[in-house]
């Protein structure tokens, strides 16, 4: 009668029923066996977390895709300059593109600059965006609320109209629900705000207005506007940059020398948004990589360790009954849940590292920041790269435990595992991995500090900037515009404290700085080209830039007195190479609304300033008077060295702006914040790498130290005869360091050897270090080798202690 009732009960025990048991018995099992337990976990967490930040920035920045309608048919297109750098386009090739091409369904173009913004609460410094006609077409987005421009009022002579963002007219329109009747006045201009985008909405580089343009450029080499493209149906990217490319070569052979680009660029939009941090990111992705692949081979060793000492309770197991599937369904199911520990504990360690990759990173230099967050895609992730983890590193300690029986067990007692040269190929695999972190962090960490101390031509500590853009409607023309630089300057250098005041169109590192074609005198017309700034004295007095020959701008060079010109060291290298350029004349600047009527006489010479970048050597530059050029400082920023602490400067030029000029809007901004943005990316870059050269030096430290460890444990018996033999302490600790080290040796080997195959994917974040480096290597080979010998004379020692009598009476 008993026999039913059984096979009822077994018969009821369901899948999931048996899934509870294991996972039970696990968990009792890591509980008891809790320092186990928390090395794994800890492991796992390290890995794990590492990774998870680092795709978390990767799903925000490169993986999620733009925030408008199939923006995957989104590209952008720009020219190509002699040197293969991208440009804007210029004004008629855009007109040439919009109608012969065959691959787009619509072309918009755009232009962006921080323009004074008056009609709403506040005069406010705000992104402006001049837009064409189908610009919002292109896009895909429709206002949440009036309308968009209508073709009529993108024309020259239309009504002028403005798009606003959500923000705008939230902060600065008090959230009306009918704007009908709000204007605002832009360059001298009363706009009719007409509609107001979603929440959300703000390309191109977080613009709060959007106000129509009529194109009126002629010249094929003034580089303008930057264009946006909605690909056909059906069309790729590819074909688009084929059928492009063919309307670039009708053109050239039109239009020659009239015609500087040497192509048309073509990609998508997310790229061109992205680009420039793509290859970075998908760089610290394989570091973190790297670091999950030490994580799990530490913690296969550890878990090879573990099955070695339940061989016999596997065995017995095995010999009540229990199948093998069975043993390795239970091994696995303590794997998987040390792995979903690992998961928890790395999301809340990329948490932590989040919030410090967005503080070195900030969103000025770090594109689509605001979309980087833990999310369910990263939770999902983290999850699956535990689990991932914990079947790369635990099934084969499975496998060998579950393989166990009794008779082989009972004969092996007292030997050594047999597992040793698995532990080794492990150990190895763990040293190559951390050896080839460890090499390329310190080579990015050697060109930051290049970087670092590269002379960018001017003085930053103590220099406050301040932005500006002149509104038109209350400075109209040349002459208030030039009276507006003329009394602010002084009364601003006339604080206490300030040393030097100046102001220029251009700042290092912003961003942004004018160029074009020039012509030389005694030179063919238009042979050169260069950068353009507008500039007072004060500009090159409050960066200290030094004065090479000559002078720089003084009360000669006032409005009505010939037009003078400071240029930089490298323009005057590059066309006046062993002459003396002072008194050299040149005209025809692109960028200069005077072209050839006026000539500028060279007076002086100054140093090179690196405005770019710090990497970027400096361009030919030409410097103009705004006393005598004022057309293009509406936009500019005043520069002012001081010994005040900032807060204090900025409160007291915030006092004199609002006396002189309180229709002028500012944001200020230290020069050393603008120098540390402009390396954000590089120290993003080396600080992380840093971060997980040294997790994996200290991961690999762990897994020598506990392989040897174990190893010596196994070894109990043969060192007691040893000793008992009469071997002395350091012999043992020899030959167990030795072994130990034989092993590292193989790894440094091979990671030495693997580094150069490496060298291209961290080339483009090098800077005056060579890739491969045998300084570098020889160093990095020997601090490795030191914390090895660390991490193996530890257990070698304990090996030495122990009690000959009590080793073999323990066999």
């Amino acid at each position: 009668m008993t026999r039913p009732a059984r096979n009822a009960r077994a018969s009821a025990t369901s899948p999931f029923d048996t899934l509870l048991q294991d996972v039970r018995y696990a968990a009792r099992r890591l509980r008891s066996n809790w320092g186990f337990t928390f090395l794994v976990v800890l492991t796992l967490t390290l890995g794990i977390g590492a990774t998870t930040s680092v795709f978390s920035v990767i799903n925000g920045v490169l993986l999620r895709p733009l925030p408008y309608p199939e923006s995957g048919r989104l590209v952008a297109i720009a020219e190509r300059n002699k040197s293969g750098a991208v440009m804007n386009v210029a004004d008629p090739n855009f007109i040439d593109l919009q109608e012969q091409n065959r691959s787009l369904d619509a072309l918009a173009y755009y232009s962006s600059a921080p323009t004074t913004v008056l009609g709403g609460t506040d005069p406010v410094l705000a992104n402006v965006a001049d837009v064409s006609t189908d610009f919002f077409k292109v896009i895909g987005v429709a206002p949440s609320a009036g309308r968009v421009f209508t073709r009529d009022e993108t024309m020259a002579g239309g009504v002028p109209t403005a798009v606003v963002s959500y923000r705008f007219w939230r902060d600065q329109l008090g959230a009306a629900s009918d704007f009908s009747t709000r204007t605002l006045t832009i360059e001298g201009k009363t706009m009719q705000v007409v509609g107001v985008m979603p929440q959300g909405f703000d390309f191109p580089e977080a613009s709060d207005v959007w106000m129509p343009m009529p194109l009126d450029g002629t010249s094929r080499t003034a580089h303008n506007l930057e264009l946006v493209g909605r690909l056909r149906a059906g069309i790729s990217v590819s074909s688009a940059r084929t059928d492009i490319g063919v309307i670039y070569f009708r053109l050239k052979a039109t239009y020659g020398e009239a015609m500087d680009a040497t192509a048309f660029d073509v990609r998508t939009l997310q790229e061109k948004i992205v680009g420039s941090v793509q290859r970075p990111l998908i760089l610290l992705l394989g570091a973190a990589a790297f670091v999950l692949l030490i994580a799990c081979t530490n913690v296969a060793s550890t878990l090879l360790a573990a099955a070695a000492r339940r061989r016999g309770e596997m065995a017995l197991r095995a010999a009540l009954g229990a199948t093998r599937n069975r043993m390795l369904r239970q091994l696995t199911t303590e794997g998987v849940l040390l792995s979903l520990f690992g998961a928890a504990g790395g999301l809340a360690v990329a948490a932590a590292m989040l919030r410090a990759l967005l503080l070195l990173a900030p969103a000025a230099s770090l594109p689509r920041a605001s979309e980087i967050r833990l999310d369910g895609t990263v939770v999902a992730f983290a999850v699956a790269v535990g689990v991932l983890a914990a079947i790369a590193s635990s099934l084969f300690p499975a496998l060998r435990a579950s393989s166990a029986s009794i008779g082989r067990e009972m004969g092996a007692r007292g030997q050594m595992s047999s597992g040793g040269t698995i532990w080794s190929a492990l150990v190895a695999t763990e040293v190559a991995l951390a050896i080839l972190l460890l090499l390329g962090s310190t080579l990015v960490a050697r060109s930051f500090a290049k970087v670092l101390s590269i002379d960018p031509g001017f003085k930053s500590e103590g220099v406050l900037t301040v932005e500006i853009a002149v509104p038109g409607s209350i400075y109209p023309n040349e002459v208030s515009l030039s009276n507006f630089f003329a009394r602010v300057i002084p009364a601003v250098a006339a604080i206490p404290g300030v040393e030097h005041a100046g102001a220029s169109t251009s700042l290092p590192f912003n961003g942004f700085i004018g160029n074009g074609g020039i012509s030389i005198e005694g030179h063919a017309p238009g042979d050169g080209y260069g950068d353009y700034a507008v500039a007072t004295r004060g500009y090159f007095e409050a960066f200290e830039i030094p004065l090479e020959r000559g002078r720089i701008f003084d009360d000669r060079d006032r409005a009505g007195a010939p037009d003078a010109a400071v240029v930089n060291q490298a323009l005057a290298n590059t066309y006046w190479s062993g002459e003396d350029p002072i008194g050299k004349r040149i005209h025809d600047l692109t960028f200069d609304n005077y072209g050839s009527a006026r000539w500028l006489t060279v007076v002086g010479v100054v140093g090179d300033v690196r405005n770019r970048s710090l990497t970027t050597p400096a361009s030919p530059l030409v410097y103009v008077n705004p006393q005598q050029r004022p057309q293009r400082s509406r936009y500019a920023y005043l520069t002012i060295r001081s010994a005040l602490a900032p807060a204090a400067l900025q409160h007291s030029v915030q006092a004199v702006l609002r006396q002189i000029a309180p229709g002028v809007p500012a944001k200020y901004e230290t020069m050393d914040a603008l120098m540390a943005s402009s390396i954000a990316g590089r120290l993003l870059s080396s600080s992380v790498l840093g971060v997980f050269a040294a997790v994996a030096l200290i991961l690999a430290a762990i897994g020598i130290y506990g392989v040897v460890s174990y190893q010596v444990v196994q070894r109990t018996r043969e060192m007691g005869v040893r000793m008992a033999l009469g071997a002395r302490p350091g012999q043992v600790r020899g030959m167990v360091v030795g072994g130990s080290m034989r092993v590292v040796g193989v790894g440094l080997f091979a990671g030495a050897v693997a580094f150069p195959l490496l060298t291209r994917a961290i080339q483009s974040l090098l800077y005056g270090v060579e890739a491969i480096d045998p300084g570098t290597i020889t160093g990095v080979l020997l601090l490795f080798g030191t914390v090895a010998a660390m991490a193996s004379l530890i257990p070698a020692h304990r090996a030495t202690r122990v009690d000959p009598l009590v080793a073999l009476r323990s066999e």
